[in-house]
């Protein structure tokens, strides 16, 4: 079996083949930040310049490590391919029998190489993507802090538009409050208007019960047949 591009089996690593291996040239920050301050007579690197360089040495890890990072996800890639065809082959082997596994073995090489290149190309763009966003965003103390701005900002954003779409503005109901009244009239008009002028609309009868809602100009105001009307306050008696 070769063994994968960039590999150098004498100190299991991939950074000496650096040319075959299918890795996009990450840039290195070589920059040194500096900026001291001043304790008595002496001098030290300031606490902004030592957070400066740690954070460009952790990206130039992720620039320096691409080719392994790449190397060993291939290869763990490659194992766990090459174990579940064995896996099946010997499970097909135990219960169809030796010819089942064979035609097994066969599907299973074909598969298996298939399925090895899309995971390579898929682990190639993935890694390479990976490392050199993390690469750019360990390039300086200013683009980590810049980051996590954006990202803390995004995420207020977004809880706020999450809540901001979600709120139902609740609408308050108001049951009116009314009195039992009853008719002490034989026939008692009920018009449309807290005067005798207006429009009758229909009559309360001796001892029929009705609900006040308000009282105006010596008028009690009830609900008939889905509208509103008045009848006088001197034929009402509360109950």
């Amino acid at each position: 079996m070769a063994l994968p591009a960039g590999f150098n089996p004498n100190d299991m690593s991939f950074g000496n083949i650096t040319k075959r291996a299918p890795v996009i040239e990450i840039p290195r920050n070589t920059s040194t930040y500096s900026s001291y301050a001043s304790s008595g007579y002496s001098y030290h690197e300031s606490l902004w310049s030592r957070f400066n360089n740690g954070v460009a040495s952790i990206g130039n890890w992720f620039a320096e490590n691409a080719e392994n990072v790449l190397g060993w996800t291939t290869i763990i890639a490659t194992a766990a391919i090459v174990i579940t065809g064995l896996i099946y082959i010997i499970g097909a082997w135990i219960n169809e029998g030796f010819w089942i596994a064979l035609v097994m073995a066969v599907v299973a090489c074909i598969g298996g190489v298939i399925a090895w290149y899309i995971a390579a190309l898929v682990i190639v763009i993935g890694v390479n993507i990976i490392m050199y966003g993390f690469r750019l965003l360990f390039w300086n103390g200013w683009t980590l802090l810049i980051a996590l701005a954006l990202a803390v900002g995004g995420w207020l954003y977004a809880a706020n538009a999450s809540n901001g779409y979600n709120y139902q503005p609740q609408t308050e109901v108001v049951t009116p409050v009314t009195r039992t009244y009853r008719c002490t009239a034989k026939v008692l008009n009920i018009r449309t208007a807290p005067n005798t002028s207006s429009t009758v609309i229909g009559t309360l009868r001796k001892g029929q019960q009705v609900e006040v809602y308000d009282t105006d100009n010596g008028f009690a105001q009830i609900s008939y047949n889905g509208r509103t009307g008045y009848v006088s306050l001197k034929y009402l008696d509360r109950m």
